[in-house]
């Protein structure tokens, strides 16, 4: 006769045999885990890839960007030759203030370029955000012009 304990261990043996698949079934299993492996693979390459490409454009239109500001920096200082000594004085201290965002833009430019995949999009609003600080104060600076 079956005591409690051996009827519970006689269950679970069951279950456990009912839980085991049957080898062709088990094959298939194996199949279809090796083919969602490769679709995974693949899906996260292709993510990697698509990351690095925006970042590639992100950097080049960031770096586009900077050449137009010292363009206008440029144009500006010439601007300011022609202007009264104290807006000239006024004018001056804002393309000093524009070249030190601007290099500090470019910093953060160049951090974005060595930021992993993972880390370049929180980079990539910190270069969103300097640039836009470059265009408010260059806009500020044409104020000041008569």
């Amino acid at each position: 006769m079956m005591n409690s304990a051996h009827r519970s261990l006689w269950a679970v043996c069951v279950a456990l045999v009912w839980m085991i698949p049957d080898p062709g079934r088990a094959a298939d299993l194996l199949v279809g885990a090796e083919t969602i492996t490769t679709e995974i693979k693949e899906t996260v390459e292709a993510t990697k890839e698509y990351t690095a490409q925006q970042k590639e454009a992100f950097q080049r239109k960031a770096q586009e960007e900077l050449a137009s500001i010292q363009s206008q920096i440029r144009a500006l200082r010439g601007k300011a030759r022609n202007v009264s000594a104290s807006t000239r004085a006024e004018l001056q201290k804002s393309i000093d203030e524009l070249e030190k965002k601007k290099e500090a833009a470019k910093e953060k430019l160049d951090t974005l370029r060595d930021a992993t995949d993972a880390k370049w999009h929180a980079m990539k609003t910190k270069v969103d955000a300097a640039l836009d600080e470059i265009k408010s104060s260059y806009q500020k600076a044409l104020s000041r012009l008569p």
